[in-house]
Parts: structure tokens; C-alpha cells; sequence
């Protein structure tokens, strides 16, 4: 495991960066919120259901995915991580993890929070960097909002940095 964390998650966002530059916000179309993500290069959102309480995150390099009895959801895309990691966060937050630079498949896995797990976290997320060398967008499992059966729009328009220029 890379890394493990709570995080209290704003606007129903989970989003992952590959530094440097400034980390986008994007225009979530229908489509968008069908299909559960967002997407440009270096930068992509996922969305998460409004929920009380906040998410465990859970990043793991992975040689696979493997869809379970307690997979709610889960969503791919590519990543290319050129160094020195990528910045997990939300609106307003980010916390760096350290992933080795690579083409990755992306699979953003949502879970119950696992027994035991403290009672004000919400979900549990999973975000699994496989590393290939052809990376593909993929709707792994629908469930909760993502109710796209395929991959609808692959990426998304830009509106600002986070500066707020743009």
C-alpha cells in the first residue's frame, strides 16, 4: 500500500493530479456525472455520492483489478505519472503520495467502509494504479450515481486552475 488516509471529502469530489502545474477544475457535463469521473490529462475527478462523515482512502499499485462481492462502483482511466508522485485531494486539498513514474490504469474503487472502521467514515475508496502500456478508459461496474454502462465522454473542458485563472 502506498498510502492510506481519512479525508473529509467538499463538493463530491475525489481527484488525483500528477504535479507540477496547477490542478485544474472541470466542467462535469451529464455525461460526466453518468460515467463517475472527469477527465484531462494529468488530472482527473472522480465523484462520490454526498455523504455525511469522511472517506478512507486507500492507494495501491496493483499488477490487477479484480471486481468483488464488495465493490459498490468502480471506474478506470489512464494516468501518466512522470514524478515524483501524484497529489490525492478534494476541493481545496491535497496530499501527496509517492507513486514510481509509469502509464497506469487508474481504477477508482468504491467500498463500505470495512468493519470496525470508525462509525463517521462514510465510504471507502480504493484507487489502484495498474501499470500498463496501453491505458484505457473503463466503467468497471456501475452502481450508486454511476449508471453509464460505458465510458460517455473521455475527457472534460477545463474552467479554471486553481488559481482561478484560466
Amino acid at each position: 500500500m502506498l498510502a492510506n488516509f481519512l479525508m473529509t471529502v467538499l463538493y463530491t469530489q475525489i481527484t488525483v493530479a500528477t504535479p507540477p502545474g496547477p490542478i485544474p477544475a472541470l466542467l462535469w457535463t451529464d455525461d460526466h456525472v453518468a460515467q463517475g469521473f472527469a477527465w484531462s490529462p494529468g488530472f482527473v475527478s472522480f465523484g462520490i455520492p454526498d455523504h455525511d462523515g469522511d472517506v478512507r482512502v486507500s492507494v495501491l499499485r496493483d499488477v490487477a483489478f479484480g471486481i468483488d462481492a464488495g465493490t459498490l462502483w468502480a471506474v478506470q482511466t489512464p494516468i501518466k505519472v512522470v514524478g515524483p508522485g501524484i497529489e490525492v485531494g478534494t476541493v481545496g486539498y491535497e496530499h501527496a503520495v509517492a507513486v514510481p513514474p509509469g502509464h497506469y490504469n487508474l481504477v477508482f474503487e468504491a467500498r463500505h467502509p470495512e468493519a470496525g472502521e470508525v462509525e463517521e467514515v462514510a465510504y471507502a475508496v480504493r484507487l489502484h494504479f495498474i501499470e500498463t502500456s496501453s491505458p484505457t478508459f473503463a466503467i468497471l461496474k456501475t452502481g450508486e450515481d454511476v449508471t453509464a454502462e460505458r465510458v460517455l465522454s473521455e475527457t472534460a473542458e477545463i474552467i479554471r486552475d486553481r488559481l482561478g485563472s484560466g
